[in-house]
């Protein structure tokens, strides 16, 4: 598969319209809303800024949280993998809860228009990428992600610390009373295709645990089998 070419006029940012008229009533806000106030008068009518820097900090970040996986699960296995599993659900959870609370969307969407235009701002706002995304039926919309922060850095293995952010965000969304929900990963640019490709489907059975969730573990067990290797 062909990497992305960049620069592209494809996809949304977070200010981008989608095709769906109920699109244009929502409004995505942000989390941290104090934090990100003061950020936007700190750099108000700066010339000496470039928010390249910010895309730094965000990707040392990154690869701390990482390479913190990486040693607990060495020192610690199972145990401490399950323990930075938790904590990187909580940090999800609480961002997309946050968005949600500041964020608002129209009463007439039924209930995969919501659940695409919620995604949208989970990718474009909580996760800074490029999206293009669609609605392919009752019950399952898509979304390609044209550009992301870790795509440059991060390995495809590597990106299932991600999952764990997603995962508290999927519980979020269920939680806040708007859907229960899953996701699955058909492409990734990590491994040469020219964008990352997800399905997300609404889920009917709330019983059983999300094919997310259990995934997630899927690749956690094989960290743990290549260490042992």
């Amino acid at each position: 598969m062909p990497e992305p070419y960049y620069p592209t006029m494809d996809g949304i940012w977070s200010k981008g319209l989608r095709q769906e008229p109920n699109f244009s009533k929502v409004r995505l806000e942000t989390p941290y809303r104090k934090a990100v106030e003061n950020f936007r008068k700190a750099i108000e009518g700066r010339t000496d800024f470039d928010p390249a820097v910010l895309f730094v900090w965000g990707t040392m970040q990154a690869k701390a949280l990482l390479n913190t996986l990486k040693a607990i699960e060495e020192t610690f296995g199972e145990q401490g993998q399950a323990v930075v599993r938790k904590a990187v659900n909580c940090a999800g959870y609480e961002a997309l809860k946050e968005m949600l609370e500041n964020s608002s969307f129209p009463e007439d969407c039924d209930e995969i228009e919501l659940v695409s235009f919620i995604v949208t701002g989970l990718n474009c706002v909580l996760y800074a990428s490029l999206e293009r995304p669609w609605i392919t039926s009752a019950d399952r919309c898509e979304f390609d992600i044209l550009w992301c922060p870790h795509q440059d850095i991060y390995s495809a293995f590597d990106c299932r610390v991600q999952r764990y952010f997603v995962e508290g965000m999927l519980d979020a969304i269920r939680d806040l009373g708007r859907a229960s929900v899953t996701a699955a990963v058909e492409k990734l640019i990590p491994r040469g295709a020219d964008c990352c490709h997800f399905v997300v489907d609404l889920l009917k059975d709330g019983g059983e645990q999300n094919p997310w969730h259990r995934y997630s573990e899927e690749l956690a067990q094989r960290a743990l089998e290549k260490l042992r290797k």
